[in-house]
């Protein structure tokens, strides 16, 4: 389940994404014409690109511990103890602790098949668990 909300939450980040990348790289060549800006631009459409997946992640999990593939799955992210997440622990666990899950050849999700509590290296980082409601 957790599976086919990540590809939902990519799928949404990709979208926008391409979106928002085109509209600004758009802007970007329609205000400037030389090669130099052209660089700069594609530099800056990828630093938005990464920015954009971060606050997605971040802010959905931080408010309600559900992002919209999490929703549609109807699962949740709480803290060990039950209670909700903060913004925080959400950007705890969405960046550099699932950054060091997947650095290491994804041995950090694959935890989740394996672990009696269905925990990845980044929930155990982050002291959290994923719940079905």
């Amino acid at each position: 389940m957790r599976l086919v909300a990540t590809i939902i939450d990519a799928s949404a980040v990709f979208f926008l994404q391409f979106l928002l990348g085109a509209l600004l790289a758009f802007a970007g060549f329609a205000t400037h014409d030389s090669g130099q800006t052209a660089g700069n631009i594609a530099v800056l459409i990828q630093l938005f690109g990464f920015i954009l997946s971060f606050v997605y992640y971040v802010i959905f999990t931080g408010y309600c511990g559900q992002t919209p593939g999490k929703m549609a799955l109807r699962i949740k992210v709480i803290r060990r103890d039950g209670s909700s997440l903060s913004y925080g622990r959400a950007a705890l666990r969405e960046v550099p602790a699932k950054f060091i899950s997947g650095i290491i050849f994804g041995i950090g999700y694959l935890m989740v098949a394996f672990d009696d509590q269905k925990q990845g290296l980044h929930d155990r980082m982050a002291d959290t668990y994923v719940i079905k409601l």
